[in-house]
């Protein structure tokens, strides 16, 4: 039997109060970054998915301790994504 890998969720931030971050192969890119048919640009910034790539989300923003910048933002996003995607399934 496989198992389906669910997609990783939206969520605010690039600065939105929604959510304006999809990650796509393993990065984050800014869904307001688009042209007029919606197709995205690639601003070459490389922000790990907290998600799916979160080893290299958490070197990315040295994480090594709890109260390190890249947890809170790590935090805040998880509370935000179990608020409004309560049926998505965080792996730890």
């Amino acid at each position: 039997m496989t198992t389906k890998k669910q997609q990783c969720p939206e969520f605010p931030y690039f600065g939105a109060n929604y959510p304006d971050a999809c990650c796509i192969d393993g990065y984050l890119y800014d869904l307001d970054d688009c042209d007029d048919n919606g197709n995205l640009y690639d601003t070459g910034e490389r922000i790990p998915c907290p998600f799916c790539n979160k080893e290299e989300f958490f070197k990315e923003f040295d994480c090594d301790n709890d109260d390190s910048v890249g947890k809170i933002v790590y935090e805040s996003i998880v509370s935000w994504v179990k608020k409004h995607y309560p049926d998505y399934v965080i792996e730890d």
